[in-house]
């Protein structure tokens, strides 16, 4: 399931600040689950089954929306009169081949439609890829609960990579664990950690 996280919000935050374009993502059932500009008030919000978003879930493949009076989904949006977006481009969200969500970059004003049109190929090809690291981010969020042996054997592991095995190594591999120096050594051995 593609749920929100301060990860997403903070890409979405980014991108819309370097490229100058507002940002939104919704999930499979079109909730808006993060959102830059007048999207953020409206994250938790269901949009129109009748958008360009709805129709990259269906098909799987990106889109670009960038005359509205011509474009089929929003001649029948039931917010059409409302709407202030003038361009769109948007990439599924994908679990192998099934969609589970849809992030588009959005365009309020002129010039940032004219970006959007000028540079229609790069926008795909980089919210496509963005697309996929958002996967990547979200599955490796969703992996199994580990034990509380495999956390603290992890740490201590991170720990010796950064301190290294001298005695002095050790000494503040143990303070950064804020542990004993004679607790790190038992579990070192306990986990047999080389």
């Amino acid at each position: 399931m593609l749920k929100s996280n301060d990860y997403i919000q903070n890409m979405c935050d980014n991108i819309s600040k370097v490229l100058d374009l507002e940002v939104t993502l919704v999930d499979k059932s079109l909730r808006r689950i993060a959102g830059t500009g007048s999207y953020f008030s409206k994250i938790g919000e269901i949009i129109d089954e009748n958008s360009i978003y709805s129709e990259v879930l269906k098909t799987g493949k990106c889109s670009i929306m960038h005359e509205k009076e011509l474009n089929d989904k929003c001649k029948i949006c039931k917010r059409k009169t409302l709407c202030e977006e003038m361009a769109d481009v948007c990439a599924p969200i994908k679990n192998g081949n099934k969609v589970i969500g849809v992030i588009g970059l959005v365009a309020f004003n002129n010039e940032q439609r004219e970006s959007i049109i000028s540079k229609k190929e790069e926008l795909m090809n980089f919210i496509e890829t963005i697309a996929k690291l958002l996967y990547v981010q979200m599955n490796e969020e969703e992996t199994e609960v580990k034990t509380f042996e495999e956390l603290e054997k992890n740490e201590i592991q991170k720990a010796l990579k950064k301190y290294g095995t001298t005695t002095e190594g050790m000494k503040k591999a143990a303070d950064a664990l804020n542990i004993g120096i004679a607790t790190l050594y038992r579990k070192v051995k306990k986990y047999d950690i080389k």
